[in-house]
């Protein structure tokens, strides 16, 4: 996994969960006197599951809810530090056409200068204009990481989501399956 999500999960417990102070404790929990991670450095994905394994213990948090947190706060910091690889035409873009082009153009192009990386494989299909279904498949298991990610970009373009996961990984399924469905800020399916 690359540094840059490491610098996320840093920022992410200093800014959310106590501070510089509880960020140094969990680089000692896992066995680290200092760390600094590289953005474009690959880890590996052990690493960042045992940090986050320690931030659940830590703050008495199940682990999927502390992926699904830290996924809704990394969201937003991918567009911005991805925007390189997403269309001219981002700006009309709302979180449906992000995550319908995540694993064609973005993860395409960061792979063309990488070709090593192992970027999840992510499908989606349109069931209706309000019902994304999504599928992921990865060696990493991070399904709780993608529908976190899935409500940060809802709050990044004000929009508000219903998510469930009919199928995991997890349970034996060889791809997640997730329905990404818009409603409204009260919760009601919009149409």
């Amino acid at each position: 996994m690359y540094g840059v999500i490491f610098d996320f999960l840093r920022d992410y417990v200093i800014e959310r969960h106590g501070g510089e102070d509880t960020w140094k404790a969990l680089l000692k929990d896992n066995g680290y006197g200092y760390k600094i991670f590289f953005p474009v450095t690959e880890y590996a994905d052990e690493e960042i599951v045992a940090l986050a394994q320690s931030a659940s213990t830590a703050l008495a948090i199940p682990l999927p809810a502390v992926l699904e947190d830290f996924g809704a706060y990394v969201g937003n910091k991918l567009m911005n530090f991805y925007h390189m690889y997403t269309k001219e035409d981002q700006n009309q873009w709302k979180t449906f056409e992000v995550i319908e082009n995540a694993g064609g153009c973005i993860h395409h192009a960061i792979h063309r200068h990488n070709p090593l990386r192992k970027p999840p494989l992510i499908l989606t299909h349109r069931e209706t204009q309000d019902l994304l279904v999504l599928r992921y498949q990865s060696h990493r298991k991070m399904c709780d990481v993608v529908k976190g990610v899935v409500r940060g970009l809802g709050e990044r373009y004000d929009e508000y989501f219903d998510i469930e996961e009919i199928q995991c990984m997890h349970h034996g399924a060889r791809e997640c399956i997730i329905n990404v469905l818009r409603v409204n800020e009260f919760n009601e399916v919009l149409r």
